[in-house]
């Protein structure tokens, strides 16, 4: 039987392949479509997404993480997990579409009605695709999902690219959204090998809910205080406005959401297999948070300097206003991977009570920050977003210091390298944006420039961060069982 590094590291490999490509491929649709439809097109579909996006979250109810984190769940769970999950996504459908003529009369917009009425298909799609889901992951085994999700993703993509070509407007964004979810359902099943064989327990259900409730409700607080931002400016500006911050937090959430997911992910199922062991735990949340903070904050800092041409380039120069929000939005993201982990590490401990005490503390500090920025300014929303995510980070730690000895200050301590090499490789790329030449030749010299910088000092420093990374993609090199089975013979 391979060890748990062994199925981790397969892990991460058709993780991380998984999520590039679909994230990939809808990044690719996403340039597209933003030159063929308007801003405002992609305002009322944030407008939507307020509500489905939480409708969603309901639907899954914490009960796939609960799955997950028992690691050996029975037959009768897997079955209540799954006509728990159909039965909430049922429910709010029939919600969703009774209150959709009021959520236009909010926001002023007819045509949310309909639109609406498309969308809430997502839910019990959704809902049917989230035990597959969660076994796939409890067993570490995400190369199924890698084909089932690159296959949506560009099957969805190709049709909404069509229909905004034909002049469907917001309507090819809500079919974009629908016809993912059914392909992806669709192909999980086949690919999982999992059939509902059980029974509906409701003993099984309280039990699996006493853990996923928490992560509910965290969940639940943690998309209020995000899509609040949406809400907000929808309903405060206009469509176009709200159209120009969708899509800066949609270029900010590419690299963020691939990074949470990935470690989400794999982290989840890793560290429960070791939360009986604070010291290994300590370790792999330390080895995690070097390498992803490694990769993820010059990324995220490389964004923010470049967000104009950046924006520009790949959207057109109609999308300019998205440009300095993009900028506030990347710096806001840029320890993400602490967040995601800390929280990965309480819930492997089976604390999600504390995750929900967490999520308490930073929608009381979010919340207040968005609501009295959303009457100055959308720029001011962005800026009110930054400063909750600095103060987010201090609660996000705190209980990785109590129960295993690693706050945020031996957090940060232990990145100190890769902060440096940031600065630097920022330095030489604000350099080199500076010179005389097209916006897409400055931003094409200003990565590369910034890229060499930083991986050239690595090297020089000799970085623990950068040998764990070049240790990891070793061990993901596609030939090494063959070179490990030539050394064995």
């Amino acid at each position: 039987m391979a060890s748990l590094t062994d199925r981790a590291i397969h892990a991460t490999w058709w993780s991380a392949l998984e999520i590039s490509g679909r994230y990939g491929i809808q990044f690719v649709v996403a340039i597209a479509l933003a030159r063929l439809l308007d801003p405002a097109d992609f305002g009322l579909m944030a407008m939507l997404l307020v509500f489905v996006t939480l409708a969603a979250l309901l639907v899954e109810g914490g009960l796939g993480s609960a799955l997950v984190q028992k690691q050996h769940p029975t037959r009768d769970d897997e079955t209540t997990v799954f006509l728990a999950s159909l039965g909430v996504s049922v429910l709010l459908v029939a919600v969703l579409w009774l209150v959709a003529p009021a959520i236009a009369r909010f926001y002023s917009r007819p045509q949310l009605v309909g639109l609406m009425h498309l969308l809430v298909l997502v839910l019990p799609l959704g809902a049917m695709a989230a035990v597959p889901n969660a076994l796939l992951s409890l067993r570490l085994d995400f190369r199924p999902r890698a084909g089932a999700e690159l296959v949506a993703s560009l099957v969805s993509g190709s049709v909404a690219l069509w229909l905004a070509w034909r002049g469907f407007g917001v309507w090819s964004l809500v079919w974009q959204a629908v016809i993912g979810a059914c392909m992806r359902t669709a192909m999980l099943w086949p690919l999982s090998r999992w059939r509902p064989s059980g029974r509906f327990d409701p003993v099984a259900f309280r039990r699996l809910f006493r853990f996923g409730g928490f992560l509910l409700l965290a969940n639940t607080l943690n998309t209020v205080s995000v899509r609040l931002q949406s809400l907000l400016i929808g309903r405060v500006f206009d469509a176009r406005a709200l159209g120009f911050y969708a899509m800066a937090q949609e270029t900010q959430q590419a690299p963020a959401q691939f990074m949470s997911s990935l470690l989400n992910r794999v982290g989840l199922p890793v560290f429960s297999t070791i939360a009986d062991q604070p010291d290994k735990l300590r370790g792999g949340l330390r080895l995690s948070l070097r390498v992803a903070i490694f990769v993820f904050v010059p990324a995220m800092t490389g964004i923010a300097v470049c967000a104009h041409p950046l924006v520009t380039t790949l959207y057109g120069e109609r999308w300019t206003p998205a440009a300095p929000l993009l900028s506030v939005l990347a710096m806001a993201s840029m320890f993400w991977p602490m967040h995601v982990l800390n929280l990965a590490a309480l819930g492997a401990r089976g604390r999600s009570d504390l995750v929900f005490r967490l999520e308490v503390v930073k929608c009381a500090i979010s919340v207040p920050l968005v609501v009295a920025a959303s009457f100055h300014s959308v720029q001011a929303v962005a800026w009110a977003v930054l400063l909750s995510n600095v103060a987010c980070l201090v609660a996000n730690t705190y209980y990785s210091r109590r129960l295993l000895g690693y706050g945020l200050l031996a957090q940060l301590s232990d990145q100190k390298a890769t902060f440096l090499l940031t600065l630097l490789s920022s330095a030489s790329a604000l350099l080199a944006m500076q010179l005389p030449a097209h916006p897409a030749l400055a931003l094409a010299g200003a990565i590369a420039t910034g890229i060499l910088t930083f991986a050239t000092f690595a090297i020089l420093m000799n970085v623990a961060a950068w040998r764990d990374l070049v240790a990891l993609l070793r061990k993901l090199r596609p030939d090494r069982k063959s070179d490990a089975g030539r050394a064995s013979v």
